[in-house]
């Protein structure tokens, strides 16, 4: 699959995003033409930041929009077509939402303050026309560094990420991470255009082979290149097909706390809050506490990135008052398979699911899935450990061979 990988490292905005895209080999004179049919002049030049050299796209414009009308009607009159002027105006439209929650007022009453100069909308037009002309199957990006500190608006200083980027990082469920440096790192027509047209959000760079890199230049000089990055990759199958890959080893942190006045209803609802919210795996000890207290020990083991998530609901599920966290435990860890096997049934052919772990490449178990054993026993009035044990001799058949 041809995809798309943004870097936003450090941060986004629309003139990144379109010159990102630009280094990448999208089409000039389209990219220019979507510029200029919404009033503005584009001026595209190479420039180093911090040692790398990066396109920098600088749209001219002294003009502005005032309301969503005023802008639906300029996109709607421009080049643009197809998915192009659709992604447009899905961006357009997430900055009025935002501006709209910020500020208490209907979208179609809006006033665009800070995004209302018409070379934002010149930034939408030329990187949605920039997008279509690469024609990639999907879109991924990295979680967005927004900077920190404080911004100038016209409604005084304002904690980074401003308002109106802030709302639509909510509203649409897109990760973010403060720093590394104390400026305005992502606009919210960056953060509009990234909500339009990436499919997924990734915590780290998938498994892809990159055909090419570009670099989308910023307008400041920051202590870090102040660029995004951007990728046209491939990206690469499994070496087993169906197999759910897992590394022989991965880092985990481990979350701990003792409770002795909790009931098992209590418990059980903390292990089924703490899987849906993440958690690798969950137990529950049973543990003698002081004073002769029956209690229990509460663990879970989560990835780094959920630990904090993850104690804070153990500590509202059961008001315990800590949860110890030990970091960077290395786990070894089974490649999974999931396989559908056949088995012969009073006469009848049914379709199973089996777990297959390996590691390194050996064989280590097979593990008949629950339900669909449940349901063949029940289609055929036959005990359930003798249809799971068939199922299971069927999944090493199947596997060995």
């Amino acid at each position: 699959m041809k995809v798309l990988l943004f870097d936003p490292c450090a941060g986004a905005s629309g003139d990144m995003i379109m010159a990102s895209l630009l280094d990448l080999g999208a089409d000039l004179d389209t990219v220019r033409e979507a510029v200029q049919s919404v009033g503005c002049t584009l001026e595209v030049s190479r420039q180093e930041k911090s040692h790398i050299m990066a396109c920098r796209a600088r749209v001219i414009s002294d003009s502005r929009f005032q309301s969503l009308s005023d802008a639906v009607s300029i996109l709607s009159n421009s080049s643009l077509q197809g998915s192009a002027l659709e992604n447009a105006l899905r961006a357009l439209n997430i900055l009025a939402e935002a501006e709209s929650r910020v500020h208490g007022v209907a979208a179609e009453q809006v006033r665009f303050h800070e995004i209302g100069a018409l070379d934002a909308l010149a930034d939408i037009a030329g990187s949605c026309a920039a997008m279509h002309c690469l024609a990639v199957e999907r879109v991924l990006s990295r979680p967005i560094s927004v900077g920190g500190g404080y911004v100038a608006s016209a409604h005084g200083l304002l904690a980074v990420p401003g308002p109106a980027a802030l709302e639509i990082l909510r509203s649409h469920k897109i990760p973010w991470k403060g720093g590394p440096v104390d400026e305005e790192l992502l606009t919210p027509t960056g953060a509009a255009l990234l909500a339009t047209l990436v499919d997924e959000f990734v915590p780290d760079f998938p498994l892809i082979r990159a055909k090419r890199v570009g670099y989308g230049a910023g307008k400041r000089e920051l202590i870090l290149p102040n660029v995004l990055r951007a990728a046209v990759a491939e990206t690469l199958p499994h070496p087993q097909a169906g197999v759910e890959h897992m590394s022989q080893g991965d880092r985990i942190v481990q979350l701990e706390t003792n409770v002795d006045d909790v009931t098992g209803e209590v418990l059980g609802h903390l292990i089924e809050r703490l899987l849906q919210a993440g958690a690798l795996d969950v137990s529950v000890l049973p543990a003698l506490m002081k004073k002769g207290r029956a209690g229990s020990v509460i663990r879970a083991i989560a990835g780094h990135e959920d630990m904090h998530h993850l104690a804070r609901i153990m500590m509202r599920e059961t008001g315990s008052l800590g949860v110890r966290i030990f970091p960077s435990i290395h786990r070894l860890v089974a490649e999974r398979e999931q396989r559908d096997v056949q088995v012969n049934i009073c006469g009848k052919t049914f379709t199973a699911q089996v777990k297959i772990s390996r590691l390194e490449g050996e064989l280590l178990s097979i593990k008949p899935e629950y339900e669909d054993c449940r349901r063949i026993a029940c289609e055929t009035g036959q005990p359930l450990r003798m249809v799971i044990k068939k199922v299971e001799e069927a999944g090493w058949q199947g596997a060995v061979l």
